[in-house]
């Protein structure tokens, strides 16, 4: 609980940050931009699942629902079986950020369905860690854990560097919570190698803010 206190509190900070906040309204303005001339097609599907997840990162879940649901509705409507998939990502997330767990795992559990019918194997992963994520966030560490070893072997496979860093975080939450300190610094430290090699500060710094953790 703790760590998922501070992990919570971190992100808020961060997200709340003037710089974080400016450009998340800059793209805001531009996908809405996007909106007003754009076709019933899947361009239009994604710039509204990407409105979605804008406004829920700035805390606006209402509307980030809104935007999800008018997502599906299209992407239902052409055919659009990964613009379906990430709708009912994006409503699982807010579902999650208002700790309604039951419907996030019913969305997240569809997305998943979803993508294994496709075959989009990176998309597989992620719904396993959102999975794992909704269990984590619920203190079922077993279970957390199980959903996380599937995505990141998912990830090894196909050589997602983002989503194995991802894995590894996951991984060494897992293994803090059980007090396991250098099991869990291994895997944020194999987290931020990754990182620094890519260039994915946002990841990068929860990667240092956990090492920081284990270190509190």
């Amino acid at each position: 609980m703790i760590r998922i206190t501070c992990r919570f509190l971190f992100l808020i900070l961060f997200c709340s940050c003037p710089t974080v906040l400016f450009a998340q309204s800059k793209q805001i303005d531009s996908l809405l931009s996007v909106l007003k001339t754009a076709k019933e097609d899947t361009s239009k599907a994604n710039a509204l699942n990407d409105l979605s997840d804008k406004f829920r990162l700035i805390g606006n879940y209402p509307v980030s629902k809104k935007y999800a649901d008018d997502a599906l509705i299209l992407s239902e409507k052409i055919n659009f079986n990964m613009g379906i998939a990430d709708s009912y990502d994006n409503i699982g997330f807010t579902y999650r950020a208002q700790d309604n767990y039951p419907e996030a795992l019913k969305n997240y559990f569809t997305s998943l369905k979803i993508k294994e019918g496709i075959g989009n194997k990176k998309g597989i992963a992620g719904s396993y860690s959102k999975i794992g994520n909704i269990y984590y966030d619920q203190g079922d560490n077993s279970e957390a854990l199980k959903n996380y070893l599937i995505a990141f072997k998912i990830r090894e496979e196909i050589g997602d560097k983002k989503g194995l860093a991802d894995s590894y975080i996951n991984i060494g939450n897992i293994f803090d919570d059980q007090g396991n300190s250098p099991e869990a610094l291994k895997n944020y430290f194999a987290a931020r190698k990754i990182l620094e090699e890519t260039g994915d500060k946002e990841l990068l710094s929860a990667a240092y803010h956990d090492i920081g953790l284990v270190y509190l």
